[in-house]
């Protein structure tokens, strides 16, 4: 989520700078509305983390299987892992070949359950208000 948020505020702002540039030819003009896109762009990207936020505080919030499926999840990866590279070659089981996507899906689920862990011992801390 943080590369998206990067992106968005880091590309794309950019290139809607260079839009304005060439449509508008007065400076004051051009000031006034790259003002005006970043205003939009920082409301988007509020609502965007307060429905994370949402989310978060609906699952610490809920039922016990909402609130251990990253654990049960992670649990399988490594249960997985272990038994590809240590139990499976130690007692000359088969090893399944574990597919390149899989690395990445588990990377992509440490660093996910991670921050949201983090973000669950958090949310009860962290309100978000939109000022209008």
């Amino acid at each position: 989520m943080k590369k998206i948020i990067q992106w968005f505020s880091g590309g794309v702002i950019s290139e809607i700078g260079k839009v304005i540039d060439n449509i508008f030819t007065n400076d004051e003009e051009r000031i006034k509305a790259k003002n005006e896109v970043m205003k939009v762009l920082k409301a988007q990207e509020l609502e965007l983390y307060k429905m994370q936020t949402e989310v978060i505080i609906a699952e610490a919030s809920g039922n016990w299987l909402q609130r251990s499926w990253r654990p049960i999840i992670m649990l399988s990866f490594g249960f997985i892992v272990i038994y590809v590279k240590f139990l499976a070659p130690l007692f000359d089981w088969t090893i399944p070949e574990l597919e390149p996507e899989f690395w990445s899906l588990l990377k992509l689920g440490i660093g996910g359950y991670v921050i949201g862990r983090s973000a669950e011992k958090i949310a009860n801390k962290v309100t978000i208000t939109k000022k209008d």
